[in-house]
This record gives C-alpha cells, structure tokens and sequence, in this order.
C-alpha cells in the first residue's frame, strides 16, 4: 500500500509529468491500491515525477450486515410480529492523501503482478482499476503528457497536454463504455482493445 502522507515533493501538483511515462500502467496500479478505500470523489494531480491522489474514502457498499435477514425468519417461525430493521448505520466519508513516486509504482505493480500470476480470467473493466488505466491510455495514445484526472461518482476525466503544448481534456462514464460494448456485440464485431474508441472527446 502506498505511504499515506501530504504532498512535499518540490513543483506544483499541477506540474505535467515528462511524457513516455506508461500513464495507463501507473494510473491502472493507483487505481488497485485505492480500490479498498471505495472512492467517490478522487483527484490524481503530479508535480512532474509523482503522483499524488486526493480523495473521499467510502463503506465498501458491497456489505451487508445479514443479521436482519435472520432475525426476521426467525420471528416469522414464531408468527411474532416483524419490526422492520432499520438499515446499517452509514459512516461518513473519510479524506485520504497518497503519494506515489515511481519507485512505489513499480513496487506496488510488482506486487500486483505477482497476484495476477496464472489468473487467467480477464480484468474487470468496470473496476477502478481498469477505469484509471482507461484514462491513462486515452492519454498514452495521444503521445500526451498527463495533468489532471477527477472522478465523481462514475464520471471520469483526464486533463493532458497534447504534443504541441496544447491542454486538452478527456472524459467517460460507464455508460459510454457499456454502450460501446454493446454496440460491438449486436454488430458481432470484435471490440476494440479500449473501449472508449469511437467516442470523440
């Protein structure tokens, strides 16, 4: 997991960091190491070497507390009367920081990797992981040097600046994604390797 710190590193967060960097590979390993944390809201900025990610850590909404569930069979074995449950207290959004220099990107996709080993099934494209990498790879196949990516909610965009200097702006929902693959299948046509081809930015 990467050090959970502010930001010191020397240059403005909003700095590009130098372009040739695998951004579809280094978003794709923040991306695995934030996935525990459920974010919401997450901002990626760099200062030119590192990475630094700011965000709202959430519940992991996927649990659920099943105690209720059998407690009211319970009652219902007896004929007693079911008093609805009220649902599981919700905790309030916690802020994160984690800083990830390049050494800690290799360190942590080594790791991954490592995990991924003979797993053979496909990665999930939906996962924030995937999602990250999908941002990242916008930005690798425009030969950009990245800025700024933002997440909220399912709503993604990236920030990069083009070869020529020029800042340009990319962003995606999981609706385009879903779209774009469902296209393919009634088409009977391969998809793409990325999902977001066809879609003009």
């Amino acid at each position: 997991m990467a050090e959970v710190q502010a930001f010191t590193e020397n240059g403005s967060p909003h700095a590009e960091v130098p372009a040739g960097t695998n951004y579809g590979r280094a978003l794709r390993v923040m991306g695995q190491d934030l996935t525990d944390l459920f974010p919401k809201v997450l901002e990626i900025n760099t200062d030119g070497v590192s990475f630094e990610a700011r965000g709202e850590s959430h519940p992991n909404p996927f649990e659920r507390i099943k105690e209720p569930v059998f407690k009211k069979a319970w009652n219902g074995l007896f004929h007693r009367k079911v008093v609805a449950d009220s649902g599981p207290t919700q905790s309030k959004p916690t802020p994160f920081v984690r800083s990830y220099n390049p050494a800690e990107i290799d360190r942590l996709d080594r790791l991954h990797s490592a995990a991924r080993t003979g797993n053979l099934q496909k990665a999930d494209m939906y996962s924030l992981a995937e999602r990250l990498r999908t941002m990242g790879a916008i930005v690798d196949s425009r030969n950009g040097r990245f800025k700024q990516l933002r997440k909220e909610d399912d709503r993604l965009s990236v920030e990069y600046r083009d070869q020529e200097g020029n800042l340009k702006a990319a962003k995606l929902t999981t609706v385009i994604m879903y779209r774009n693959q469902r296209r393919y299948k009634l088409q009977r046509r391969n998809p793409p390797l990325e999902l977001w081809e066809g879609y003009h930015f």
